[in-house]
């Protein structure tokens, strides 16, 4: 059954064109058109944690692509074989990807970071690293782009203040020098732990996981957040973002 939200988007899709430019020679096209770029093949959602797969470039959320693989080795859309053994060693996080459906949707990172935090409270757990995935549903919408013949500049995403502990610190080697960082709003949590895992000069054996202080605990973070998502939803009213990390193997 369609939602009165979802049929008067439905009605505002229909009476316009597929592409229109406005009074401000801004190029608008319909969301539908990106849509197959943007999708699980999966669950139908919009990606959250996309993984691509190098053999095909089929893209597919973590977790979906995950649960695949328990059942068939071939990519779920081309059949193609990943691996024979070990289809995980083709599968890479792919958080160019995941950066466009941010920047062209910005409400599924907000949707899926809220669920995330009323899963945490709901359960009132401290240090959980099972992630949790909730497809979001594809919804009818207009998308603006770039007017041609113009050139297109970037949203500007203010940079954030951060101090980074580590979670349980067993020796100094897991301690950074100087806790006090600086860096983009855009930048994810992805980019982060790999930031740290340079800085500490940690093998590829090893991982590092991202934690955020909440009222129930610590919050595992997902690679695919951005910082300034971070900071909106767990902290908005301090000026910096405190995180903790924790290290561990594969």
């Amino acid at each position: 059954m369609t939602s009165a939200a979802e049929g008067d988007d439905a009605q505002k899709v229909k009476h316009l064109s597929p592409r229109r430019i406005d009074d401000q020679n801004i190029l608008w096209i319909p969301i539908q058109s990106v849509n197959p770029h943007l999708i699980c093949g999966l669950c139908q959602g919009y990606l959250y944690e996309a993984c691509t797969i190098t053999e095909c470039m089929h893209s597919f959320c973590k977790n979906c692509i995950v649960k695949h693989l328990d059942r068939s080795l071939n990519c779920p859309m081309c059949a193609i074989l990943i691996h024979p053994t070990d289809p995980f060693v083709h599968i890479r996080f792919d958080g160019l990807l995941q950066d466009i459906v941010y920047a062209l949707l910005p409400h599924v990172e907000k949707d899926e970071l809220m669920k995330e935090k009323a899963f945490y409270e709901k359960h009132n757990r401290e240090i959980n690293k099972t992630q949790t995935r909730v497809a979001v549903k594809a919804q009818p919408a207009i998308l603006p782009t770039p007017p041609r013949h113009s050139s297109y500049k970037h949203l500007y995403v203010p940079p954030i203040s951060l101090r980074l502990k580590c979670l349980e610190a067993k020796d100094d080697i897991h301690n950074l020098t100087k806790e006090y960082i600086r860096v983009t709003g855009g930048a994810t949590i992805h980019s982060l732990s790999e930031f740290l895992k340079k800085k500490l000069r940690i093998q590829d054996t090893h991982k590092i996981a991202l934690y955020c202080p909440s009222r129930s605990g610590y919050v595992c973070l997902n690679n695919s957040h951005t910082l300034k998502a971070v900071k909106d939803l767990y902290c908005h009213d301090r000026e910096i973002l405190d995180l903790n990390y924790d290290i561990g193997q594969w």
